[in-house]
């Protein structure tokens, strides 16, 4: 009876940390790597007509269909990753075992690394668009 009343308590505290921290963001990030990886077509839009940037009217179709591309595929993949966190987050409040939980741990982890690969295709596809000084613009 113990071990079951702390095992719930251990699981609301630790679900009630992730609610935070994911309400303190606004949304969860869909990638495995956050903060240290840039969004370099959501910068190239915020400073799409920069004169300093300076995108030529070859690189901005090409750039514009990179990012069509990559947050078409992000997106496929969200409804079933926020499909398998809900069922993550409700099996561990109604007393599923974290073993139990696993194979849907490790779906979601697999998910997000397929998200985190499409954003590394991007950044390497626009990176080979813009010249290095444009680069540089933007990751100042």
């Amino acid at each position: 009876m113990r071990k079951n009343i702390f095992t719930i308590v251990v699981s609301v505290t630790i679900f009630t940390l992730f609610a935070t921290n994911v309400m303190a963001q606004g949304k969860s990030s869909p990638f495995l790597i956050t903060g240290k990886i840039p969004h370099l077509t959501k910068l190239l839009i915020q400073q799409w007509d920069n004169p300093d940037l300076n995108l030529t009217d070859q690189q901005k179709p090409k750039l514009l269909k990179i990012r069509t591309e990559t947050l078409t595929n992000v997106r496929k993949l969200a409804p079933e990753i926020d499909s398998l966190e809900k069922q993550v987050a409700d099996g561990i409040l109604s007393g599923k075992t974290p073993t139990e939980l696993s194979p849907i741990v490790f779906t979601i982890a697999k998910l997000k690394a397929e998200e985190t690969m499409i954003q590394l295709e991007c950044i390497d596809a626009t990176s080979k668009i813009l010249d290095k000084q444009q680069l540089e613009i933007l990751l100042d």
